[in-house]
């Protein structure tokens, strides 16, 4: 602690004597002047001199429970006081991972385990009597946070929570939580620790660039996890808070696998898809997706999202399809209609897929909303007459992209600009193929595909409606493939006729 002692300086006043000579001021007191001409008294008495102290604060650091029990608790709590310390200030971004990669060996410790580090800004003179924060004073408001929870297909839940709140104004924390309810196995915690890993490498990249990418679920052993959900929060504007969240479950009874996500931004993502494809030894070629990405990279190009958000949507949509993009399977005892069911097959499981952005309403005309919805879909039917059997596989898409032109802040619902387009875009296509077989022989191949558009494009000035012009597309076409079939069964060309099917599963929906 440093004290200054700081003189003050008082002018003394002089007295004026009319026709005598100046009187000397006297550095402590100045006597009055015996003469009937003396029109000022002056006296000056010393003072004390104020004292300043200087009271440059200093950051303390500690843990509320400084002895953890184990050695996996003692290290997650070290690595707490690190991140928090770290991001404190401001030498790196809130990190993640240095939590939960200790996450599965703390679940051979304990079922249950909570510690908070706190940081805060006191006095020098307070710093030398008590170097450990107080833990008394309560966080004021929420800054970041990461939420995991995790379900196993025995039934056991794990709930993991780490929030970085404000404690006054210069203060901060970093609370973490970890509880099971229920008894994990070793594959178990294999399983959670190999997931906390990949998705705390997540949170450490959505702190550090506010967005993340799943990048596939090959580190998921949906084996042992059923579900999961994973949310990371940050300051918005306005005092709010935005997330960027993951939530992945799969249904064994429908043989079903959802991946629900969004971001920051307001950009959702819901896929729904078959665990299995319609023959065991197909697989999808990496191209078998592109029909579908391409449409998304339209999409997003005009509804002029930004590149975060773009490569969010294009990782989700993959990231549910890698394990079956993979080199074609054959199976041993396949048999020739297995062999031409697995050349027809997309080697895509079936799916549904949304995604949208949030809607915002023009205030001045609440029917006209920005908004962009993109629906995409694969599903294959099956049926069976006598000997004959129906494999049809059909491919669709829905976008509904409406957008404004030349309104500013649209993000507060404010027009700045009365004078603007409004653009209302539905465009929707399917591709369908057929495929007729009695017993192993080809019978016929269809390929149907149907495409259809409209664009509206209305202007406004001053509000009014002055122009309006659409445009409107619609396209069908048919192709059977029944002469081909018919020369090569005459000749049992089955390797030829598998190629002839295979060809078909480059859909195309321009």
């Amino acid at each position: 602690m440093q004290v200054t002692a700081t003189p003050v300086f008082v002018q003394p006043a002089i007295a004026q004597v009319p026709a005598a000579k100046p009187i000397e001021a006297s550095p402590v007191s100045i006597a009055p002047v015996s003469t009937p001409a003396a029109t000022d008294q002056v006296s000056f008495q010393p003072r004390d001199m104020p004292v300043t102290y200087d009271q440059a604060l200093v950051a303390i650091s500690g843990l509320r429970d400084n002895k953890p029990q184990g050695p996996a608790a003692s290290a997650l709590s070290r690595n707490l006081l690190s991140s928090l310390n770290a991001a404190s200030a401001k030498k790196a971004t809130l990190s993640i991972s240095s939590v939960f990669s200790q996450i599965a060996a703390l679940s051979r410790e304990t079922t249950e385990y909570r510690n908070e580090a706190r940081r805060l800004q006191v006095t020098q003179e307070q710093a030398v009597k008590n170097s450990s924060p107080s833990f008394s004073q309560r966080p004021t408001s929420d800054n970041q946070a990461a939420i995991l929870t995790i379900k196993t297909k025995d039934g056991d839940k794990i709930q993991i929570e780490l929030h970085r709140r404000h404690i006054g104004s210069d203060g901060s924390n970093l609370e973490f939580s970890f509880k099971v309810d229920g008894s994990l196995s070793d594959a178990e915690q294999k399983a959670l620790g190999e997931l906390a890993d990949k998705l705390g490498q997540m949170g450490d990249e959505f702190f550090r660039t506010d967005t993340t990418q799943l990048r596939n679920l090959k580190g998921i052993d949906t084996s042992v996890i059923s579900n999961f959900s994973f949310t990371l929060k940050r300051p918005g504007p306005n005092d709010t808070f935005v997330e960027h969240s993951y939530e992945f479950r799969v249904n064994e009874q429908a043989q079903t696998q959802t991946l629900s996500a969004s971001d920051v931004r307001g950009f959702k993502v819901d896929i729904t898809t078959d665990l299995n494809t319609l023959v065991s030894s197909s697989s999808a070629n990496v191209n078998a997706l592109e029909p579908y990405l391409e449409l998304i990279r339209q999409a997003s190009d005009d509804a002029n999202m930004d590149n975060k958000s773009r490569r969010f949507i294009l990782d989700a949509f993959e990231s549910m399809f890698e394990q079956f993009l993979a080199i074609p399977k054959t199976l041993e005892t396949e048999s020739a209609i297995e062999a031409a069911r697995a050349a027809f097959d997309s080697g895509l499981p079936d799916f549904t897929a949304s995604i949208s952005s949030k809607v915002i309403h023009n205030h001045e005309f609440y029917s006209q909303a920005s908004m962009l919805k993109l629906t995409l879909e694969q599903k294959t039917r099956v049926e069976s007459y006598a000997d004959t059997t129906l494999i049809k596989q059909e491919s669709s898409f829905e976008l509904i992209n409406n957008r404004f032109e030349g309104i500013f802040d649209i993000e507060n619902r404010e027009i700045s600009n009365p004078n603007y387009r409004y653009i209302t875009e539905h465009r929707s296509g399917s591709v369908t193929r057929t495929l007729s077989m009695t017993e192993d022989r080809v019978n016929n191949l269809l390929l149907e595909q149907n495409l259809e558009a409209s664009k509206t494009v209305s202007e406004f000035r001053n509000y009014k409606l002055i122009d309006a012009d659409t445009d409107e597309y619609s396209d069908h076409q048919l192709k059977h493939f029944a002469e081909e079939l018919l020369a090569l069964n005459a000749n049992k060309q089955f390797a030829a006729i598998n190629e002839l099917l295979a060809d078909t599963r480059v859909i195309s929906f321009a």
